[in-house]
């Protein structure tokens, strides 16, 4: 019988209890009503229940029945009998003839923080995608509103990183010593937190992305199911550029992290660091943080782009474009 992503989420749960109660504190929900704590199993170990994922709330455009799956593990995103998917339905328009270089920005981490969520919605240009916590209380909800105002949305992917368990991405975490039966539900129970958004973002990750034996399966179940991947690129060997064109999935990567430093001028030669990579290879992607510098930052940066005949584009229109470096990005 398949495990549970609760049944599986026994190493460091004391960890894992403390970091998702402190997640679902920021985000205004009390711990104690949305995770339970199981007692112990046979082998003495704590075990540990994810929050139950709401039902999905229509804000805006409804999601597309069509493009849902009522399954055990809650609502999952399927391609439609006619060939849609959810990475084109969701995704926010782009003109396909635009040629000229093309600069994504995705910033993350949202729906933990309620006030910080709402103004990056609100103040970001639409083109600017937004990744969400898979731990956001109504997460549904968040997602609703984003599209509403414009953005494209993705799903943060917890992945085992280099020095798990010191660096713990909660209890849903995708991990190289799990079969890939176990790590199929918890990506599951991660995709189940909303419908509408095109895909999801890595979080850490730095040795899972590596391990191509380990991040096949779950690139496999994203490209089945109608989903882009987006590679933060915290491992220096991340396998997603080449099983993403093995698997013919849209896929992306960071070409570079907005955050690397807290600070309104390192953000500043950052995103023109992003700048120069359009231009040199036609599509860039950057990744940051919902900071407030770097919301900042990039919301002053943003009305410069055309009159240096670059596009702001979502990160959708940014799938399968890249020419991947080995390195990650600084």
């Amino acid at each position: 019988m398949q495990e549970s992503p609760a049944e599986e989420a026994a190493p460091a749960a004391a960890n894992r209890f403390i970091w998702v109660a402190l997640a679902l504190a920021a985000a205004g929900v009390g711990a104690l009503a949305a995770l339970a704590v199981l007692g112990t199993g046979g082998d003495g170990r704590a075990r540990i229940e994810l929050p139950i994922p709401p039902p999905p709330v229509a804000v805006g455009a409804a999601p597309d029945p069509a493009l849902v799956e009522q399954s055990a593990d809650g609502p999952l995103p399927i391609v439609a009998a006619d060939g849609r998917t959810s990475w084109q339905v969701y995704a926010r328009p782009f003109p396909p003839v635009d040629a000229r270089p093309r600069v994504a920005v995705v910033i993350s981490g949202l729906g933990l923080d309620a006030d910080a969520t709402r103004s990056a919605i609100e103040r970001l240009p639409p083109a600017v995608s937004l990744g969400f916590s898979p731990y956001a209380h109504d997460l549904a909800s968040w997602i609703g509103a984003s599209r509403k105002a414009g953005h494209e949305v993705l799903v943060g992917l917890p992945m085992e990183p280099a020095d798990y368990p010191r660096q713990d991405p909660g209890p849903a975490t995708l991990l190289t010593a799990l079969e890939p039966a176990q790590n199929l539900a918890r990506l599951h129970w991660t995709m189940s937190r909303g419908t509408d958004y095109v895909g999801l973002v890595a979080v850490m990750g730095g040795r899972f992305a590596a391990t191509r034996s380990s991040l096949e399966p779950v690139l496999d179940e994203l490209k089945k199911r109608g989903l882009m991947f987006l590679d933060n690129r915290a491992a220096e060997a991340s396998a997603t550029a080449e099983l993403g064109r093995d698997l013919g999935m849209a896929w992306a990567v960071a070409d570079r992290r907005l955050d690397g430093e807290a600070s309104a001028a390192a953000t500043d030669q950052t995103l023109a660091d992003l700048e120069a990579v359009a231009v040199k290879e036609g599509a860039a992607l950057g990744l940051g943080t919902v900071y407030p510098v770097t919301v900042e930052r990039v919301i002053a940066w943003a009305p410069t782009l055309e009159k240096k005949g670059l596009a702001l584009a979502p990160a959708s229109a940014i799938a399968g474009r890249q020419h991947v470096q080995t390195k990650p990005p600084p």
